[in-house]
């Protein structure tokens, strides 16, 4: 086979991490904010209790909106092949169409609605999405912004950080009790969301700046998040931000699926592109941790893994070894890609989830 000829992840010798990065990891610094109070007792029991019930999670970020109706059963989400919906777009075009779509269908049949938005919000407000400026502008003049207004029956609707990370509270805890939950997502950029101390945590920790040992291609974008100039971590080792800017730079543009194809077929550069990755989600996780005073050697802590970068070739395995190099023990790591119900789009079962326990 092809993927014998390269090199895996776990292969490379292990770095240790840079105290230099670990310290630009504050709570102002990763603009941690409170989401709202969750205790994961009162969750578990609160699904125990909706038992039957139905619900719709709706997922949209910059590129597609995905609908789903689920039922619960057995405290766990079950796809229900009564309703789906989704919808592909560059500019955000066809979003309002295929919301008014559900929230129709929603209302006549008093069904919640739980949506998980992939940009800032204000409350039910979608703020800005700089790839769905077509669907803002609609929703603006139509519906004065506000989803609340689009959708009679909406339960919740939070950031796909907060809503990812309540479906892996979940599944964390359907394996052993978890008190505290990190849900780092690398996908198009560098996402966070932390629960600890019974609160959800909504952050920006992937816009922390970037130390100059970190960068080992020498990139130069401005991060541009909150007005930053200098180059931040996400620039450096998202799988699209990132990586596929560094291969851009040195190749022909190519998407992060292909990136990895040419992997398999023993492409080296491909390889520490996603190694160098890693071992940046590495610090994207310990600086959040000790931002918020986590000890990620607690069998209590989880780290829910998500986005594409984490489906790569024992890029969670990387990870999870850098971890372990450097707080000399290991660290409890769940992949999305490995549960759900939705595709395993951990942000849908979310969005459906905060619906019944927010």
């Amino acid at each position: 086979m092809a993927q014998a000829t390269t090199k895996l992840l776990t292969d490379f010798s292990v770095p240790s991490l840079s105290d230099n990065q670990l310290e630009n990891f504050t709570q102002a610094s990763i603009h941690a904010e409170k989401v709202v109070p969750f205790t994961v007792d009162a969750a578990i029991e609160r699904l125990g209790l909706a038992e039957g019930k139905r619900v719709i999670g709706a997922d949209f970020g910059g590129d597609k909106g995905v609908t789903q109706l689920f039922v619960i059963k057995n405290g766990a989400l079950e796809a229900d092949d009564d309703y789906s919906d989704y919808v592909q777009s560059t500019h955000g075009d066809g979003y309002l169409e295929s919301m008014e779509k559900t929230a129709l269908y929603a209302q006549e049949r008093n069904i919640p609605v739980g949506i998980s938005w992939g940009a800032p919000l204000e409350g039910s407000r979608p703020l800005f999405h700089p790839k769905a400026v077509h669907f803002l502008k609609d929703l603006d003049e139509k519906y004065n912004g506000d989803l609340k207004s689009v959708f009679p029956t909406l339960a919740a609707c939070v950031n796909d950080g907060p809503a990812g990370l309540i479906s892996g509270i979940i599944e964390a805890n359907r394996l052993q009790p978890t008190h505290s939950v990190l849900f780092p997502i690398n996908g198009g950029g560098l996402g966070m969301a932390v629960l600890t101390d019974g609160q959800l945590y909504s952050t920006e920790a992937g816009h922390v700046k970037a130390v100059q040992e970190l960068n080992k291609y020498q990139q130069d974008t401005p991060c541009g998040v909150f007005e930053a100039t200098y180059t931040c971590i996400e620039t450096l080792g998202a799988n699209k931000a990132g990586i596929e800017a560094q291969w851009k730079a040195r190749h022909e543009y190519l998407r992060a699926q292909d990136i990895e194809a040419r992997y398999k077929e023993g492409d080296a550069f491909a390889g520490e592109l996603y190694e160098n990755s890693a071992y940046i989600v590495a610090h994207l996780i310990q600086g959040t941790a000790d931002a918020l005073h986590i000890d990620l050697s607690s069998r209590d802590t989880a780290i829910v893994c998500h986005g594409g970068a984490f489906k790569f070739p024992h890029y969670g395995d990387r990870v999870s070894q850098i971890l372990e190099h450097h707080n000399q023990a290991p660290s409890r790591i769940i992949l999305t890609k490995d549960y759900g119900v939705g595709g395993s789009n951990a942000c849908l079962d979310g969005a459906a989830l905060a619906a019944v326990l927010l």
